[in-house]
């Protein structure tokens, strides 16, 4: 990944980051139920982007190592090393903040798939709260995350915010 990629990595983990301490309006959300029609690879790479996209979105001020660890144990390259990169500030910023985030996975789509790589688009939800607000909010989230299948594991190499 070349600089303007780490920069853009940097910038969505600032984002999340940012969404997870300020306000943001509430909108109506909807679920979509699960395509049966997927392959058996598919469903995996599914599986995969959806557990990633969760522990991404879990944030609990008072305990957030095994929640960043969670994170960590579905990532690979160059987002693995960013978000490790990321984690001391990333947990400092929750706990000063006293931030809770739990994530919902809306809908989810492969779009592409072969034997050891995958792009999978994610509209997930976060239910926030931190000490500047007096109740939970909800933020409404667009992410494509390509994945790689490392020693039978499909893992997230990188994770990209849009619209």
């Amino acid at each position: 990944m070349g600089a303007w990629g780490w920069r853009a990595l940097a910038a969505a983990l600032a984002v999340v980051l940012v969404a997870l301490v300020t306000g943001c309006v509430v909108v109506n959300r909807s679920t979509t139920p699960p395509d049966d029609d997927l392959t058996g690879t598919q469903h995996a790479v599914a599986a995969a982007a959806r557990a990633e996209v969760l522990a991404f979105f879990r944030v609990d001020h008072r305990d957030m190592d095994p929640l960043a660890d969670a994170v960590l144990a579905g990532a690979t390259g160059d987002f693995a090393e960013q978000y490790a990169a990321q984690r001391d500030r990333l947990v400092r910023r929750a706990v000063r903040t006293r931030a809770t985030s739990t994530g919902e996975v809306v809908s989810l789509g492969v779009s592409e798939v072969d034997a050891d790589s995958a792009t999978v688009v994610v509209a997930a939800n976060s239910t926030v709260t931190n000490a500047k607000s007096d109740r939970p909010q909800v933020r409404f989230y667009r992410i494509r995350l390509e994945l790689v299948r490392e020693g039978g594991l499909w893992l997230t190499r990188d994770v990209e915010f849009v619209r």
